[in-house]
């Protein structure tokens, strides 16, 4: 059910249904009121808001032409914009912009407002001469409103076309997620390599594969450790959200005592809290927003785009998103109510993070100096926060782009900005 709720929820479609929905409603309703209540209704709104069956089909022919005219211009700018995202940034963040609430909501308001006006039109009675109907009074608010939501879908995309606004959401979304990863480490245990194998020694397993191929997007750690508690085992993972698996791959293993079994039904419980879909998400993997800002850097570093500035503000967004991370160590998870049932899965490995966020960057960037020295100020946020182990990793990831030949290979003045940088760095 959850997943369903979340599908309904990512869908570009829930806003404009539900206003669909409502405006369907509305017009059945005010037809109820037009053809019963009209002469009562006509005390309390006055004469003003009453129209004439007549002029009313023609207003609400207004309002629809209105209404399906906006709509059109909506969908075809929105449609450039989608292209221009992934064009100048990454297909990767087409999503942001469809999910947008703003974006949904003036779909919503405009298709709802042709249907309004459509369904009032058919519904009004013109067999009786001088019949007053508001349905027309109703129409021209509800093209108000729909006006006021262009003005709002115009602004919405002005800003979300410019590279800085995009990436400052992007890193707010990816702070979200990583300070829930924090508040999860704080609820648990991180325990070391040889402390998992302790626990699990002696023990039967039961490995547990992936159901269908794709990536990994949520798993349900608090239904699992609910099955986990009821049979008294331990269940450890052996993957990560955002990895890729097949029905071939081992996604967690089942430790449990003596000769105990788990039927199918048990075996279907668990694989009902592991959702699989062919694509990434980042409702628990801020890697995945993470990498869509390395893709924007990327991207703007591209000959066709030339654009370092965006590159270099980048760094700086990941600098600071890596620094709230640097001061966990590596190890595994451990998540436990009682003393009868356990989770285990791995936490994120820095070593792996630090180079998927800045590996493609400087490679595409190393020609240039200023991105270079960008890099390292960015290493410098990241290593002040960092854990002794930590900063191990980010010496030698600094060490080593220093190391690199093309790096070298600048000029006299170039190289010196980037040695004193490193320096800054390490010291």
């Amino acid at each position: 059910m959850k997943k369903i709720i979340n599908k309904i929820k990512s869908s570009i479609w829930l806003y404009p249904a539900i206003y669909s929905l409502m405006a369907f409603l509305l017009s059945l309703g005010i037809s109820i009121i037009d053809k019963r209540y009209s002469v009562e209704m006509s005390y309390y709104l006055g004469d003003i808001f009453y129209t004439t069956s007549s002029l009313a089909q023609a207003v609400l022919g207004i309002v629809a032409g209105a209404f399906i005219t906006i709509a059109t211009f909506t969908f075809s700018t929105t449609m450039l914009v989608l292209t221009m995202y992934s064009s100048q940034f990454t297909p990767r963040v087409v999503e942001n912009f469809l999910n947008n609430k703003t974006t949904m909501k003036s779909f919503g308001v405009f298709l709802s407002g042709f249907i309004y006006a459509i369904t009032s039109f058919l519904f009004i009675n013109t067999g009786e001469d001088g019949n007053l109907v508001i349905a027309a009074s109703v129409g021209v608010i509800y093209i108000i409103v729909g006006l006021v939501y262009f003005l709002i879908f115009i602004h919405n995309v002005s800003t979300h076309i410019q590279a800085s606004d995009l990436i400052f959401r992007l890193h707010d979304e990816a702070m979200k997620r990583v300070r829930q990863y924090r508040d999860s480490i704080k609820e648990s245990k991180i325990i070391s390599k040889a402390e998992m194998k302790r626990m699990i020694k002696g023990k039967k397993l039961i490995d547990i594969y992936g159901q269908s191929d794709g990536y990994i997007q949520e798993i349900d750690y608090h239904r699992l450790q609910k099955i986990a508690e009821e049979l008294k085992c331990i269940i450890c993972f052996e993957k990560v959200v955002g990895q890729f698996v097949v029905t071939e791959t081992k996604i967690m293993t089942i430790y449990a005592d003596g000769d105990k079994t788990f039927d199918d039904a048990i075996i279907n419980r668990i694989h009902e809290a592991i959702w699989i879909g062919s694509k990434k998400t980042q409702t628990q993997d801020f890697s995945f927003t993470i990498q869509k800002i390395v893709e924007i850097a990327v991207k703007a570093l591209s000959p066709g785009i030339n654009d370092p500035n965006t590159a270099i503000h980048c760094l700086k967004i990941i600098g600071v998103l890596l620094r709230d991370l640097a001061d966990i160590d590596d190890g595994y998870v451990l998540l436990q109510n009682e003393e009868s049932g356990y989770i285990i899965y791995e936490a994120y490995d820095f070593e792996v993070l630090l180079y998927d966020a800045y590996n493609q960057i400087m490679f595409y960037g190393q020609y240039d100096a200023s991105v270079v020295i960008a890099g390292f100020k960015s290493l410098r946020f990241v290593r002040d926060k960092a854990s002794e182990e930590n900063i191990k990793f980010v010496d030698a990831y600094a060490k080593h782009l220093l190391e690199k030949k093309t790096i070298q290979n600048h000029d006299k003045l170039d190289f010196e900005k980037i040695q004193k940088e490193y320096l800054d760095l390490i010291n």
